[in-house]
């Protein structure tokens, strides 16, 4: 069984995921309800399907709670649901053109050099001092996406006030704290976004401020979608950054590609490991039957450590060029930001093979929630590719 409720903040949980990738193909509904499906082959036949999709039942917790605490649960919950991601039929074909749109040229000569110069100075010249690899590298890095998609006077602010969202979505329980300070942030980038489409600083601003002023969109769908992609552009990449110095030797940089080095980055990191999907119509999933509206809880990290699609799934190794993993989803929600953070990443190895080093963790602590992988503390230090068999 896997323990979606667990604290893994001082545990690796990749090794239990890899086992209930290995031995438990499905697991019946915990207190937030769903049936969870574990293995990659209904996992991806899942996302691909017509007979689910993503727009939200009516959550059964809400009987339970008071009146005053269900409508702000609600009110999250229809702020939510303009995001693409948990969005689905006409609305969502809509809004995921206007996405692709959006985030078409984002990844420019400029941000991958300002990137690589980050990297460069960072892996340069700290003579066996000790490194803060999330604080120094990956979200520096990750940053520098964020600028290019609002500019670098608010990128910091914005990214905060996302985090207040993405801490309400990582828990499986309801907190009625994290909905409240989501709520509090969704009415902040309401306000950035209202005062800065007056005068965008960038291309993405100015987009997102004529979708504001759209009678088919409007503001709520405009503050929606520039939560979604400052989010979905920081927080993975921020992960998948801290999974390289986690993960990524000397060693693996000198024998696999570094194309395949990502990939296989990203399959390791899936900083969103899970994604609810809800029967449209009665359905049968393996053993068990679904009814119109119930939920399916599709755990993309156990379906990328299913060994039958990835053997050794623990270990990076040379899979091929072609991404077979599900960190970015699969069908019509495969995520449009994904080739900023594939580039972002390969940034990163790129500046780690050039200068010889990598990363030897002394420290590492992650946020305790399962539903996503995020870090609190990597620290260690850089080592020459020389002194790695001392």
């Amino acid at each position: 069984m896997l323990d979606v409720f667990g604290d893994y903040s001082a545990r690796d949980p990749l090794t239990a995921l890899a086992r209930a990738a290995r031995s438990c193909p499905y697991q019946e509904p915990a207190e937030n309800g769903g049936l969870y499906a574990l293995g990659s082959e209904d996992v991806r036949r899942l996302l691909l399907s017509r007979d689910v999709w993503s727009e939200r039942s009516t959550d059964q917790r809400l009987a339970s709670m008071d009146e005053q605490d269900a409508a702000r649960r609600r009110a999250l919950k229809r702020f939510l649901a303009h995001w693409p991601v948990f969005s689905d039929a006409a609305y969502h074909d809509r809004i995921r053109r206007v996405t692709v749109r959006l985030l078409r040229g984002t990844v420019t000569p400029e941000t991958l050099s300002a990137c690589a110069r980050w990297a460069d100075r960072r892996l340069a010249g700290t003579d066996g001092e000790p490194v803060d690899w999330l604080r120094d590298v990956a979200r520096p890095m990750a940053l520098e996406a964020i600028v290019v998609l609002v500019g670098r006077a608010d990128a910091a602010r914005l990214v905060r006030l996302g985090g207040a969202v993405m801490d309400e979505l990582a828990t499986a329980r309801i907190d009625m704290a994290r909905i409240d300070r989501a709520l509090a942030a969704v009415e902040e980038l309401r306000a950035w976004l209202e005062t800065a489409r007056s005068d965008p600083p960038t291309p993405l601003t100015a987009r997102l401020g004529a979708l504001w002023d759209d009678p088919a969109y409007g503001p709520e769908s405009a503050t929606a979608l520039l939560t979604q992609i400052v989010t979905g552009a920081y927080d993975p990449t921020t992960t998948a950054l801290c999974v390289v110095g986690e993960h990524v030797d000397s060693d693996i940089l000198a024998r696999i590609p570094l194309p395949s080095v990502r990939e296989e980055v990203l399959r390791i990191a899936t900083p969103f490991r899970f994604a609810s999907r809800y029967a449209r119509r009665p359905i049968t999933v393996g053993p068990y039957r679904l009814d119109e509206g119930e939920r399916i809880n599709l755990c993309l990290a156990t379906a990328n450590l299913d060994p039958e699609q990835f053997p050794e799934p623990l270990r990076i190794r040379d899979r091929g060029n072609a991404s077979r993993n599900l960190s970015f989803g699969a069908g019509k929600h495969y995520c449009p930001g994904a080739p900023l953070a594939r580039a972002v990443v390969e940034v990163l190895l790129e500046s780690m093979r050039k200068s010889g080093v990598h990363f030897r963790v002394e420290h590492v602590e992650r946020e305790p929630e399962l539903p996503m992988l995020r870090y609190r503390s990597l620290t260690g230090r850089l080592v020459p590719a020389a002194w790695t068999d001392r």
